[in-house]
């Protein structure tokens, strides 16, 4: 399969589907563990933990995912199997990874313990472990399934694809399955569903026979080799600036409709919804226009336009002609929506471009080393992005008499992504 031809429709929706498994139980945990464990009060809910707590047992779980995403990426990377280098990983992760996600939901004590706390710590990280024994080698087939850039392309717009419906699935069929069967029995559901996504590129995938150069490298010379690569400094460091900014508008999302827009708490999903839905819509655009253009180009122009938007975010509620506050906030919303799908989609494709160009200088291919290194430095950037969320709040307000902090979301994410967009320009590889 790493040869200049086309790719089978079905071998491409197969691989694809992979990244929805991943994105679907993430989304669920990120979006119900707290609410689980520390519910509000006059819910009727049980609470299982202090929630001053479980702020600690995530950023444990999140700390073994980060440690742990450069140590499976060598492991792999230098994996010798009659499966493959990833394959395995997945095939034999994905049990596990169901398994840890639905544990989370049994804790032992039925009511308010330390006990369930050290249980979630355990559980979080015990998942996230296995999070990325699975997400990490499956990134890093990408770069082996094609040398091509547009099929590359491709590959990297089916994972965005799935991933998108993974988070939808997950708001909106956990929500379901919540409110008519429990939080037990919507794990189960859908930890299945995400198996069954798993395994679909262990169906489709063969990896045995290939002719690819294992790396031979040390762990300490393969991390220090990986940032060796100027491209990938390069590519890394922007990326990293457009996600800090990204993740402090999302955290703020709920706040801008409600503060900003005018709108009810309700009506933050639907808000957002269509953003989602555009950037579906744009999926065959990006690949065109990358196709023709380049990957270099088609994120450069995504960048600015984000730039732009996010800067525009401070202008609710003052534009001319009557425009009410909260289509304001929609039409930039549904804006966003254009060229944050590039920055879904090219990503994981450039990196496959850089895998290329450090077989070049090292002769080996580490394909899970750079997606391991890409996943630690974003998920250390997201981590500093929430601290920066909470202080950015607590120190000039979020409410409607002291809005300030919402207002300065988007002028400092703006910021962020203009720095970013700086950086990228000086980007080597134009293909």
């Amino acid at each position: 399969m790493n040869e200049h031809r086309k790719l089978p429709i079905l071998l491409k929706a197969m691989y694809g589907a992979g990244s929805g498994g991943i994105s679907l139980i993430g989304a669920i945990l990120v979006m119900w563990a707290a609410y689980y464990y520390a519910p509000p009060s006059g819910r009727g809910l049980i609470t299982y933990a202090p929630i001053a707590l479980l702020g600690i047992a995530m950023m444990v779980g999140r700390g073994v995912d980060a440690i742990s995403d450069p140590l499976i990426g060598q492991w792999s990377d230098r994996a010798r199997s009659r499966l493959g280098r990833r394959i395995p990983f997945i095939l034999f992760g994905s049990v596990p990874l169901v398994l840890s996600f639905i544990l989370i939901w049994t804790p032992p004590i039925p009511g308010n313990s330390m006990v369930n706390f050290i249980y979630l710590a355990v559980m979080m990280s015990v998942f996230w472990l296995f999070y990325t024994i699975v997400a990490c080698p499956y990134l890093a087939l990408l770069p082996e399934l094609s040398t091509s850039s547009e099929e590359r392309v491709s590959l990297a717009t089916w994972q965005a694809l799935f991933k998108i419906l993974g988070v939808l699935i997950g708001m909106v069929g956990s929500s379901f399955l919540i409110e008519k069967m429990g939080f037990k029995a919507m794990a189960i559901i859908l930890g299945v569903v995400s198996l069954l996504a798993f395994f679909c590129p262990v169906i489709v995938v063969r990896e045995k026979g290939r002719d690819i150069r294992k790396s031979e490298l040390a762990f300490g010379q393969s991390v220090l080799q990986t940032f060796r690569n100027r491209p990938f400094n390069c590519f890394v460091s922007s990326y990293l600036c457009f996600w800090f900014a990204f993740t402090i508008l999302s955290m703020g999302i709920s706040y801008i409709v409600t503060v900003l827009m005018g709108l009810d708490e309700g009506d933050v999903g639907l808000v957002a919804a269509p953003a989602l839905a555009i950037s579906i819509l744009c999926f065959p655009l990006v690949s065109k226009i990358s196709a023709r253009r380049g990957k270099k180009f088609t994120l450069t122009l995504s960048l600015a336009l984000l730039c732009i938007i996010f800067f525009l975010i401070p202008t609710i509620g003052q534009w001319p002609f009557n425009i009410s506050k909260a289509l304001q906030g929609r039409i930039l919303l549904i804006l966003s929506g254009v060229p944050i799908t590039a920055l879904f989609v090219l990503p994981n494709a450039i990196i496959a471009d850089l895998v290329d160009y450090d077989e070049k200088q090292t002769g080996s291919r580490r394909e899970a080393m750079y997606f391991g290194m890409q996943g630690l430095l974003l998920k250390a950037t997201i981590g500093l992005a929430s601290l920066f969320f909470g202080f950015l709040m607590s120190m000039f307000g979020y409410s409607s008499a002291k809005p300030l902090g919402i207002i300065l979301l988007g002028p400092i994410a703006g910021g962020f992504v203009l720095v970013g967009l700086l950086i990228f320009s000086r980007y080597p590889i134009t293909t």
